[in-house]
């Protein structure tokens, strides 16, 4: 058992919303909720059985863990004043950009990354979700690959290096494909064209991959090497979408360089 029982969280966004509910099922007591928005924190306090606070002066600093789910510009702030009071607290981020070095030279702290994209709304099955642990404390470490195994059974030990190489393919793989999808919307619709035919060619794109790899699934004009589509599709985009056009001009010459 983790000798993780009591957390609480700075956050109450898409990801504190998931790990607290999560946790809180997991017997694990969900100390306090702090966020400067009092309706968001007293929302994720009443869904996990917690206390929300909207002043951080008021945060209880005896906790097993302290967990950040906040936006990466904030969290060097906060934790600094907290860390002013309790220097030796047990503390972790959730960001897969941000590095350890963001706490200084704190003792216990540590990244609690789970590699996926959250919606408060969405429901999602946590115990899939890869969670990536970094911590120069190797007695902290292990805690918290522990208490990540309540979550998860996918639970791994990542450099920061790794991590953040790992997030900018994160990055591509779910904000970008997710953007192509808003922008094939956007352009449907400007032309009178129903979006719901093209759910069954995102489905089957997306779980083609689950047998077999992304480069032996490329289907197109740009791996057929076929010139005249290509140009043709570009005219059209020229005379309407400059964005789009230098959209699908750099993806398609990516495409060929990589099939050369």
């Amino acid at each position: 058992m983790s000798s993780i029982r009591k957390i609480s969280f700075i956050g109450s966004g898409n990801v504190a919303t998931h790990l607290a509910k999560a946790f809180s099922k997991k017997d694990i007591t969900i100390q306090q909720i702090y966020s400067q928005t009092c309706d968001n924190s007293e929302t994720l306090a009443w869904q996990a059985n917690s206390i929300y606070i909207c002043d951080l002066d008021e945060l209880d600093l005896n906790v097993d863990l302290l967990i950040f789910a906040v936006k990466d510009e904030v969290i060097k702030t906060l934790s600094e004043k907290i860390l002013a009071i309790k220097p030796d607290i047990k503390m972790v981020h959730t960001s897969g950009s941000v590095g350890l070095d963001v706490f200084g030279d704190a003792p216990n702290v540590g990244i609690f990354y789970p590699l996926q994209s959250f919606s408060k709304t969405k429901k999602i099955d946590i115990s899939e979700v890869p969670f990536l642990i970094t911590s120069k404390n190797e007695a902290f470490k292990n805690e918290l690959k522990t208490i990540a195994s309540l979550l998860s059974n996918k639970v791994y030990e990542y450099s920061d290096e790794q991590r953040k190489h790992l997030h900018i393919a994160a990055v591509l793989v779910n904000n970008f494909s997710n953007h192509l999808f808003a922008l094939a919307q956007d352009y449907c619709e400007k032309h009178s064209i129903d979006y719901q035919l093209l759910m069954p060619l995102i489905h089957e794109t997306i779980t083609k991959i689950d047998t077999i790899s992304p480069k032996a699934a490329q289907t197109g004009p740009a791996i057929r090497k076929d010139e005249e589509i290509i140009k043709k599709h570009l005219q059209l985009l020229k005379n309407e979408d400059l964005d789009l056009h230098d959209i699908y001009q750099k993806l398609s010459a990516s495409i060929l360089k990589m099939y050369q």
